[in-house]
Protein backbone atom coordinates (compact mmCIF):
# COMPACT_ATOMS: atom_id res chain seq x y z
CA UNK A 1 0.00 0.00 0.00
CA UNK A 2 1.32 3.43 -0.95
CA UNK A 3 0.68 6.30 1.42
CA UNK A 4 1.84 9.89 1.76
CA UNK A 5 2.96 11.44 5.03
CA UNK A 6 2.99 15.23 5.38
CA UNK A 7 5.54 16.51 7.88
CA UNK A 8 3.98 19.78 9.12
CA UNK A 9 6.98 21.58 10.67
CA UNK A 10 5.88 25.08 9.64
CA UNK A 11 2.16 24.99 9.04
CA UNK A 12 0.34 24.06 5.85
CA UNK A 13 -1.46 25.97 3.13
CA UNK A 14 -3.15 24.63 0.03
CA UNK A 15 -0.38 25.86 -2.25
CA UNK A 16 2.36 24.34 -0.09
CA UNK A 17 0.62 20.96 -0.09
CA UNK A 18 0.19 21.14 -3.85
CA UNK A 19 3.81 22.23 -4.37
CA UNK A 20 5.05 19.24 -2.37
CA UNK A 21 3.16 16.94 -4.77
CA UNK A 22 4.72 18.74 -7.74
CA UNK A 23 8.12 18.18 -6.12
CA UNK A 24 7.24 14.48 -5.87
CA UNK A 25 6.64 14.29 -9.60
CA UNK A 26 3.16 15.55 -10.45
CA UNK A 27 3.76 17.44 -13.74
CA UNK A 28 2.72 21.09 -13.84
CA UNK A 29 1.57 20.46 -17.42
CA UNK A 30 -0.80 17.76 -16.14
CA UNK A 31 -2.30 20.16 -13.59
CA UNK A 32 -2.74 22.91 -16.18
CA UNK A 33 -4.48 20.42 -18.49
CA UNK A 34 -6.89 19.53 -15.68
CA UNK A 35 -7.49 23.17 -14.74
CA UNK A 36 -8.33 23.93 -18.38
CA UNK A 37 -11.32 21.57 -18.13
CA UNK A 38 -13.04 23.94 -15.69
CA UNK A 39 -14.80 27.16 -16.78
CA UNK A 40 -12.05 29.42 -15.41
CA UNK A 41 -10.31 31.81 -17.77
CA UNK A 42 -6.57 32.36 -18.19
CA UNK A 43 -5.42 29.93 -15.50
CA UNK A 44 -1.75 29.03 -15.61
CA UNK A 45 0.30 27.36 -12.89
CA UNK A 46 4.08 27.67 -12.80
CA UNK A 47 6.65 26.09 -10.50
CA UNK A 48 10.28 26.83 -9.74
CA UNK A 49 13.04 25.38 -7.59
CA UNK A 50 14.16 27.73 -4.81
CA UNK A 51 16.57 27.56 -1.89
CA UNK A 52 15.22 27.70 1.65
CA UNK A 53 17.80 27.37 4.43
CA UNK A 54 20.04 25.35 2.12
CA UNK A 55 17.21 23.00 1.12
CA UNK A 56 15.93 22.86 -2.46
CA UNK A 57 12.15 23.29 -2.47
CA UNK A 58 9.40 23.74 -5.02
CA UNK A 59 7.49 27.03 -5.00
CA UNK A 60 4.35 27.29 -7.14
CA UNK A 61 2.71 30.41 -8.52
CA UNK A 62 -0.88 30.23 -9.83
CA UNK A 63 -1.64 32.99 -12.33
CA UNK A 64 -5.20 34.04 -13.16
CA UNK A 65 -7.26 37.13 -13.86
CA UNK A 66 -8.29 38.95 -10.69
CA UNK A 67 -11.70 40.52 -10.28
CA UNK A 68 -13.88 41.61 -7.39
CA UNK A 69 -16.70 39.08 -7.67
CA UNK A 70 -17.93 36.85 -4.87
CA UNK A 71 -18.77 33.17 -5.26
CA UNK A 72 -20.89 31.00 -3.00
CA UNK A 73 -20.26 27.33 -2.24
CA UNK A 74 -22.68 25.96 -4.84
CA UNK A 75 -21.10 28.14 -7.55
CA UNK A 76 -17.62 26.83 -6.78
CA UNK A 77 -18.90 23.24 -6.77
CA UNK A 78 -20.57 23.85 -10.14
CA UNK A 79 -17.23 25.00 -11.56
CA UNK A 80 -15.49 21.84 -10.35
CA UNK A 81 -18.32 19.59 -11.56
CA UNK A 82 -18.07 21.18 -15.00
CA UNK A 83 -14.51 19.87 -15.18
CA UNK A 84 -15.86 16.36 -15.74
CA UNK A 85 -13.54 14.77 -13.21
CA UNK A 86 -14.15 11.29 -11.80
CA UNK A 87 -16.78 10.83 -9.09
CA UNK A 88 -14.01 10.12 -6.58
CA UNK A 89 -12.19 13.38 -7.36
CA UNK A 90 -15.36 15.47 -7.28
CA UNK A 91 -16.60 13.91 -4.02
CA UNK A 92 -13.30 14.58 -2.26
CA UNK A 93 -13.24 18.18 -3.49
CA UNK A 94 -16.86 18.64 -2.42
CA UNK A 95 -16.17 17.25 1.07
CA UNK A 96 -13.16 19.53 1.58
CA UNK A 97 -15.07 22.62 0.40
CA UNK A 98 -18.05 21.74 2.59
CA UNK A 99 -15.73 21.49 5.60
CA UNK A 100 -14.33 24.97 4.91
CA UNK A 101 -17.79 26.46 4.38
CA UNK A 102 -19.15 24.85 7.56
CA UNK A 103 -16.19 26.14 9.59
CA UNK A 104 -16.60 29.67 8.22
CA UNK A 105 -20.36 29.49 8.82
CA UNK A 106 -19.87 28.59 12.49
CA UNK A 107 -17.40 31.42 12.92
CA UNK A 108 -19.69 34.02 11.33
CA UNK A 109 -22.94 32.59 12.68
CA UNK A 110 -24.61 32.08 9.30
CA UNK A 111 -25.72 29.18 7.11
CA UNK A 112 -22.89 27.64 5.08
CA UNK A 113 -24.74 28.40 1.84
CA UNK A 114 -24.52 32.12 2.66
CA UNK A 115 -20.74 32.03 2.97
CA UNK A 116 -19.11 33.81 0.05
CA UNK A 117 -15.59 33.34 -1.25
CA UNK A 118 -13.91 36.45 -2.64
CA UNK A 119 -12.93 35.97 -6.30
CA UNK A 120 -9.18 35.78 -5.62
CA UNK A 121 -9.63 33.41 -2.71
CA UNK A 122 -12.20 31.38 -4.62
CA UNK A 123 -9.89 30.71 -7.57
CA UNK A 124 -6.95 29.95 -5.29
CA UNK A 125 -9.12 27.57 -3.29
CA UNK A 126 -10.38 25.79 -6.42
CA UNK A 127 -6.86 25.35 -7.80
CA UNK A 128 -5.40 24.18 -4.49
CA UNK A 129 -8.14 21.67 -3.68
CA UNK A 130 -8.57 20.18 -7.15
CA UNK A 131 -4.80 20.19 -7.63
CA UNK A 132 -4.11 18.29 -4.41
CA UNK A 133 -6.87 15.72 -5.01
CA UNK A 134 -5.79 15.18 -8.62
CA UNK A 135 -2.13 15.09 -7.60
CA UNK A 136 -2.72 12.39 -5.00
CA UNK A 137 -4.59 10.35 -7.60
CA UNK A 138 -1.78 10.88 -10.15
CA UNK A 139 0.79 9.59 -7.63
CA UNK A 140 -1.34 6.52 -6.88
CA UNK A 141 -1.59 7.32 -3.19
CA UNK A 142 -3.88 5.00 -1.22
CA UNK A 143 -3.97 6.95 2.05
CA UNK A 144 -2.91 10.28 3.54
CA UNK A 145 -1.29 10.84 6.93
CA UNK A 146 0.11 13.92 8.63
CA UNK A 147 2.08 14.87 11.72
CA UNK A 148 1.18 17.18 14.60
CA UNK A 149 -0.10 20.43 13.11
CA UNK A 150 2.06 23.48 13.80
CA UNK A 151 0.83 27.06 13.66
CA UNK A 152 2.13 30.47 14.61
CA UNK A 153 0.70 32.94 17.12
CA UNK A 154 -0.43 36.54 17.41
CA UNK A 155 -2.85 38.22 15.03
CA UNK A 156 -3.35 38.78 11.30
CA UNK A 157 -5.26 41.44 9.39
CA UNK A 158 -8.12 40.25 7.17
CA UNK A 159 -11.08 41.75 5.32
CA UNK A 160 -13.08 41.29 8.55
CA UNK A 161 -10.47 43.07 10.66
CA UNK A 162 -7.68 41.86 12.93
CA UNK A 163 -8.20 38.25 14.07
CA UNK A 164 -6.21 35.84 16.26
CA UNK A 165 -3.93 33.01 15.12
CA UNK A 166 -4.84 30.19 14.62
CA UNK A 167 -7.50 31.98 12.61
CA UNK A 168 -11.05 31.04 13.71
CA UNK A 169 -11.96 28.90 10.67
CA UNK A 170 -8.69 26.97 10.94
CA UNK A 171 -9.28 26.47 14.66
CA UNK A 172 -12.68 24.94 13.85
CA UNK A 173 -11.18 22.61 11.25
CA UNK A 174 -8.39 21.29 13.50
CA UNK A 175 -10.65 20.69 16.49
CA UNK A 176 -9.83 17.24 17.87
CA UNK A 177 -6.35 17.14 16.30
CA UNK A 178 -2.98 17.66 17.97
CA UNK A 179 -1.65 21.20 17.59
CA UNK A 180 1.69 22.80 18.45
CA UNK A 181 2.14 26.58 18.54
CA UNK A 182 5.63 27.65 17.45
CA UNK A 183 7.46 30.96 17.85
CA UNK A 184 6.43 32.54 14.56
CA UNK A 185 4.19 35.63 14.92
CA UNK A 186 1.84 35.01 11.98
CA UNK A 187 -0.61 32.55 10.43
CA UNK A 188 1.00 29.33 9.19
CA UNK A 189 -2.04 27.09 8.70
CA UNK A 190 -4.73 28.29 6.32
CA UNK A 191 -8.31 26.99 6.33
CA UNK A 192 -7.70 25.33 2.95
CA UNK A 193 -4.57 23.59 4.21
CA UNK A 194 -6.31 22.50 7.41
CA UNK A 195 -9.33 21.15 5.50
CA UNK A 196 -7.23 19.19 3.00
CA UNK A 197 -5.30 17.53 5.81
CA UNK A 198 -8.13 16.78 8.22
CA UNK A 199 -10.68 15.69 5.61
CA UNK A 200 -8.42 13.60 3.38
CA UNK A 201 -5.97 12.32 5.98
CA UNK A 202 -5.39 10.89 9.43
CA UNK A 203 -3.05 12.32 12.02
CA UNK A 204 -0.18 10.04 13.03
CA UNK A 205 2.61 10.51 15.55
CA UNK A 206 5.22 9.16 13.16
CA UNK A 207 5.90 7.39 9.89
CA UNK A 208 5.96 3.63 9.45
CA UNK A 209 7.09 1.89 6.27
CA UNK A 210 9.73 2.24 3.59
CA UNK A 211 10.41 5.80 2.38
CA UNK A 212 10.33 5.75 -1.43
CA UNK A 213 10.60 9.46 -2.26
CA UNK A 214 10.48 12.88 -0.61
CA UNK A 215 8.95 16.12 -1.84
CA UNK A 216 9.76 19.50 -0.35
CA UNK A 217 7.84 22.73 -0.80
CA UNK A 218 7.92 26.20 0.69
CA UNK A 219 5.80 29.27 1.19
CA UNK A 220 6.55 32.78 0.04
CA UNK A 221 7.25 34.06 3.56
CA UNK A 222 10.69 33.79 5.17
CA UNK A 223 11.33 33.57 8.92
CA UNK A 224 14.60 34.19 10.75
CA UNK A 225 14.17 31.40 13.29
CA UNK A 226 12.13 28.81 11.41
CA UNK A 227 12.18 27.10 7.99
CA UNK A 228 8.97 27.81 6.10
CA UNK A 229 8.94 24.41 4.39
CA UNK A 230 6.70 21.36 4.16
CA UNK A 231 7.87 17.83 3.38
CA UNK A 232 5.86 14.99 1.87
CA UNK A 233 7.09 11.41 2.12
CA UNK A 234 5.85 8.66 -0.19
CA UNK A 235 5.88 5.48 1.88
CA UNK A 236 5.36 1.87 0.90
CA UNK A 237 3.62 0.21 3.79
CA UNK A 238 4.17 -3.42 4.67
CA UNK A 239 1.32 -5.61 3.45
CA UNK A 240 0.92 -6.98 6.98
CA UNK A 241 -0.71 -3.82 8.25
CA UNK A 242 -2.40 -5.19 11.36
CA UNK A 243 -1.54 -2.50 13.93
CA UNK A 244 -3.37 0.80 14.26
CA UNK A 245 -3.43 3.60 16.82
CA UNK A 246 -6.61 4.20 18.78
CA UNK A 247 -7.86 6.31 21.66
CA UNK A 248 -9.58 4.62 24.62
CA UNK A 249 -11.97 6.79 26.64
CA UNK A 250 -13.13 5.60 30.07
CA UNK A 251 -15.24 6.88 32.92
CA UNK A 252 -16.79 5.17 35.98
CA UNK A 253 -20.32 5.99 37.16
CA UNK A 254 -22.56 4.84 40.01
CA UNK A 255 -25.53 7.07 39.14
CA UNK A 256 -26.41 5.85 35.66
CA UNK A 257 -29.66 4.10 34.63
CA UNK A 258 -30.10 1.35 32.09
CA UNK A 259 -32.07 3.62 29.76
CA UNK A 260 -29.31 6.25 29.69
CA UNK A 261 -26.64 3.58 29.23
CA UNK A 262 -28.30 2.19 26.12
CA UNK A 263 -29.06 5.61 24.69
CA UNK A 264 -25.54 6.92 25.32
CA UNK A 265 -23.96 3.90 23.64
CA UNK A 266 -26.02 4.50 20.49
CA UNK A 267 -25.24 8.24 20.46
CA UNK A 268 -21.51 7.49 20.68
CA UNK A 269 -21.67 4.94 17.86
CA UNK A 270 -23.63 7.40 15.73
CA UNK A 271 -20.88 9.98 16.35
CA UNK A 272 -18.04 7.78 15.14
CA UNK A 273 -17.06 5.56 18.09
CA UNK A 274 -15.43 2.33 16.93
CA UNK A 275 -16.84 0.37 19.87
CA UNK A 276 -18.71 1.02 23.11
CA UNK A 277 -19.04 -1.22 26.16
CA UNK A 278 -20.37 -1.00 29.71
CA UNK A 279 -18.48 -3.01 32.34
CA UNK A 280 -19.97 -3.70 35.81
CA UNK A 281 -17.73 -2.94 38.79
CA UNK A 282 -17.76 -1.85 42.43
CA UNK A 283 -16.69 1.64 43.44
CA UNK A 284 -15.97 3.23 46.80
CA UNK A 285 -18.25 2.30 49.70
CA UNK A 286 -19.13 -0.91 47.87
CA UNK A 287 -21.44 0.82 45.42
CA UNK A 288 -22.32 -1.13 42.26
CA UNK A 289 -21.38 0.90 39.22
CA UNK A 290 -20.45 0.73 35.54
CA UNK A 291 -17.37 1.66 33.55
CA UNK A 292 -18.04 3.17 30.14
CA UNK A 293 -15.25 2.19 27.74
CA UNK A 294 -15.14 3.74 24.27
CA UNK A 295 -12.70 2.92 21.47
CA UNK A 296 -12.19 5.92 19.18
CA UNK A 297 -10.01 6.86 16.25
CA UNK A 298 -7.19 9.33 16.89
CA UNK A 299 -9.10 11.90 14.81
CA UNK A 300 -12.14 13.54 16.31
CA UNK A 301 -12.24 11.81 19.71
CA UNK A 302 -12.86 15.17 21.41
CA UNK A 303 -16.40 15.15 20.03
CA UNK A 304 -16.98 11.79 21.76
CA UNK A 305 -15.67 13.19 25.06
CA UNK A 306 -18.18 16.03 24.73
CA UNK A 307 -21.02 13.54 24.17
CA UNK A 308 -19.97 11.36 27.13
CA UNK A 309 -20.02 14.30 29.53
CA UNK A 310 -23.25 15.80 28.15
CA UNK A 311 -25.17 12.51 27.97
CA UNK A 312 -24.08 10.99 31.31
CA UNK A 313 -23.22 14.02 33.50
CA UNK A 314 -19.96 12.33 34.47
CA UNK A 315 -17.33 14.66 35.92
CA UNK A 316 -14.34 13.45 33.90
CA UNK A 317 -13.07 11.12 31.20
CA UNK A 318 -9.76 9.24 31.09
CA UNK A 319 -7.92 9.36 27.76
CA UNK A 320 -5.38 6.72 26.72
CA UNK A 321 -3.56 6.41 23.41
CA UNK A 322 -3.07 2.73 22.55
CA UNK A 323 -2.38 0.38 19.68
CA UNK A 324 -4.54 -2.56 18.65
CA UNK A 325 -3.99 -5.50 16.34
CA UNK A 326 -6.72 -5.77 13.72
CA UNK A 327 -7.77 -8.02 10.89
CA UNK A 328 -8.06 -6.24 7.56
CA UNK A 329 -11.75 -6.09 6.69
CA UNK A 330 -13.60 -5.80 3.39
CA UNK A 331 -17.14 -6.46 2.18
CA UNK A 332 -18.69 -8.26 -0.77
CA UNK A 333 -22.12 -9.33 -1.96
CA UNK A 334 -22.92 -13.07 -1.91
CA UNK A 335 -25.98 -15.12 -2.80
CA UNK A 336 -27.42 -16.95 0.21
CA UNK A 337 -30.81 -18.67 0.20
CA UNK A 338 -31.74 -16.79 -2.96
CA UNK A 339 -30.95 -13.38 -1.48
CA UNK A 340 -28.05 -10.97 -2.07
CA UNK A 341 -26.47 -10.44 1.36
CA UNK A 342 -23.40 -8.56 2.54
CA UNK A 343 -20.52 -10.77 3.64
CA UNK A 344 -17.63 -9.46 5.73
CA UNK A 345 -14.20 -10.81 4.75
CA UNK A 346 -11.48 -10.62 7.41
CA UNK A 347 -7.81 -11.27 6.68
CA UNK A 348 -5.03 -11.58 9.23
CA UNK A 349 -1.46 -12.65 8.50
CA UNK A 350 -2.35 -14.71 5.45
CA UNK A 351 -5.45 -16.32 6.93
CA UNK A 352 -9.01 -15.29 6.17
CA UNK A 353 -12.49 -15.91 7.52
CA UNK A 354 -15.94 -14.65 6.61
CA UNK A 355 -19.28 -13.93 8.22
CA UNK A 356 -22.60 -12.54 7.05
CA UNK A 357 -23.62 -9.14 8.37
CA UNK A 358 -26.07 -9.56 11.25
CA UNK A 359 -28.67 -7.01 10.10
CA UNK A 360 -29.12 -8.65 6.69
CA UNK A 361 -29.27 -12.14 8.22
CA UNK A 362 -31.75 -10.97 10.86
CA UNK A 363 -34.03 -9.53 8.17
CA UNK A 364 -33.88 -12.80 6.23
CA UNK A 365 -34.73 -14.74 9.39
CA UNK A 366 -37.91 -12.71 9.85
CA UNK A 367 -38.89 -12.94 6.18
CA UNK A 368 -38.55 -16.75 6.17
CA UNK A 369 -39.86 -17.21 9.70
CA UNK A 370 -36.76 -19.29 10.36
CA UNK A 371 -34.64 -19.17 13.53
CA UNK A 372 -31.54 -17.02 13.14
CA UNK A 373 -29.34 -19.79 14.54
CA UNK A 374 -30.54 -22.15 11.78
CA UNK A 375 -29.49 -19.66 9.10
CA UNK A 376 -26.11 -19.18 10.76
CA UNK A 377 -25.53 -22.93 10.84
CA UNK A 378 -26.64 -23.28 7.20
CA UNK A 379 -24.22 -20.52 6.18
CA UNK A 380 -21.36 -22.09 8.15
CA UNK A 381 -22.04 -25.52 6.63
CA UNK A 382 -21.73 -24.09 3.14
CA UNK A 383 -18.30 -22.55 3.71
Amino acid sequence: MKKIYFDIVSGASGDMLLASLVDLGVPVAFLNEQYAKMPLEHIHLTAEKVDRNGIQCTLIDPKFEHSHEYRHLHQILDIIKAGGFSDSVYTKCETVLNAIAEAEAKVHGVDKHHIHFHEIGAVDTILDITGVVLGLEYLGVDSVEFSTITDGHGTVKTAHGVIPVPVPATAMLIKGFDLKIIDVPTELVTPTGAALLTVLGKQKKGMAGTVMSIGCSCGTKRFDNHPNILRAFIIEENADNTIEEIIVLETDMDHISGEIMGYTAQVLLDNGALDVSWIPLYMKKGRPAYRLSVIASVNGYQALIDQIIVQTRTLGVRIQRMQRAIAVRSFRQVNFCGHELTEKVCEYKGKSFTKLEYEALSTLSKERNQPLIDLMEEYAAGK
